[in-house]
Order: C-alpha cells, then sequence, then structure tokens
C-alpha cells in the first residue's frame, strides 16, 4: 500500500464538480458514443441490440440519423436525415461534431436545450417533492388518531389488573386464615392423645 501512495499521491485531484463540462464537450461525447455504437453495428449488423440508445436506425432506403434524443436541430430546422450507407452515418456525425465545436448558433441552440432539460428536471423534483409533504402531512393526523385510540383502549386494560391485584390482595388474607385454622386444630386434636398416653402410664405403674 505505502508503494502505491508513493506512485499515486502526487497525481491527487480534486473531482471535477457537476456540470463542469460545457454543452459542447457534452454534445462531442455524445457523438463519440454514437459512433462506437456504430462501429459496434458494422461489426455484427445481426447481433446489434442497442438501438434504444442510438441516434441512427434502419429505414427503408437505408438509415435514419437525427442530430440527437434531445428535440434540437443543427440550424434551419435540421434534425433528421436518411443516408444510404453505415459510411455515411458516420460523415454525418463526424461532421455534426465539428459543426457543434464551430458554430456559435449551433452552441447556443445546444445551452438552450441544456437550460429547458435542467428546468424540466427540476419541476419534476420539486413536483414529486411537493406530493411526498402532502403525503406526510395527511399521514402525521392519522398516525395522531391512531395513538389516541391506542392509548383510551390501554387504559381500561390497564385499570382491571390493577383492580384485580387488589381485589386478590384483600382476598388472600382469608384464604390464609382458612388454611392455618385446619393446622392449629390438628396441633389441639395432638395434644390429648399424648396426655392419654401420659396418664394410661401413670395408671399401669
Amino acid at each position: 500500500m505505502a508503494n502505491f501512495l508513493e506512485k499515486w499521491s502526487s497525481k491527487k485531484a480534486d473531482k471535477p464538480k457537476a456540470g463542469a463540462r460545457n454543452v459542447v464537450d457534452t454534445f462531442r461525447a455524445r457523438v463519440e458514443e454514437q459512433k462506437a455504437y456504430l462501429e459496434e453495428y458494422a461489426r455484427d449488423a445481426a447481433g446489434f441490440k442497442k438501438w434504444r440508445s442510438t441516434w441512427f436506425q434502419r429505414v427503408p432506403g437505408g438509415f435514419g440519423v437525427t442530430v440527437g434524443r434531445d428535440s434540437i436541430n443543427a440550424g434551419q430546422g435540421l434534425s433528421y436525415i436518411v443516408v444510404e450507407s453505415v459510411k455515411d452515418v458516420a460523415e454525418f456525425l463526424e461532421d455534426l461534431a465539428y459543426h457543434a465545436e464551430k458554430d456559435v448558433g449551433f452552441q447556443q441552440a445546444l445551452e438552450q436545450n441544456r437550460r429547458r432539460r435542467v428546468a424540466l428536471l427540476n419541476a419534476a423534483k420539486s413536483g414529486g417533492d411537493a406530493v411526498a409533504s402532502k403525503a406526510k402531512a395527511k399521514a402525521k393526523p392519522a398516525a395522531a388518531k391512531a395513538a389516541a385510540a391506542k392509548s383510551t383502549a390501554a387504559k381500561p386494560a390497564a385499570a382491571k389488573p390493577a383492580a384485580a391485584k387488589s381485589a386478590a390482595s384483600k382476598a388472600s388474607p382469608k384464604v390464609t386464615k382458612v388454611k392455618v385454622a385446619p393446622a392449629a386444630a390438628s396441633a389441639e386434636a395432638a395434644k390429648p392423645k399424648r396426655g392419654r398416653k401420659v396418664k394410661a402410664d401413670a395408671t399401669a405403674e
């Protein structure tokens, strides 16, 4: 482990913050991803299974290619084309990446699209938080009612054992008296027998 730290500690750096990459870099990264999908498709067209992630699709006459999944256009309403071959798809993606890097108007369109997506995500998130808070607010009175019902139901039940204990404590001395009385009687009954034996001995002498 010490060798690992010696080797890599000088390379230590802060992780980039979310959203630090600009829209052009993000878009170019997406284009590179599409190029990788296209190469995978070219290697094994029959076994390709990632159509849902691609900007290109097989259509009658070739391939339909979109600018992206975010409803943006590359200028003058250009957002979808149909080309004949995989090579044409690759060329379009390459030109699209260059266009994104050099065309200020397209960069502005990318930025506006990013802001729209952020606004939609924030609206969805705040809507979800509002629903959750309403559900919590409704749950609190219901929980309070349930707790009150439990406490009222528990009071009589708690009172009954106490009453039973007090009644048992009052009745217990009587029970012990009854049990002790026969023992005393048997002790008294045993004494005359001894006396009789003593008398019998005296008469014998």
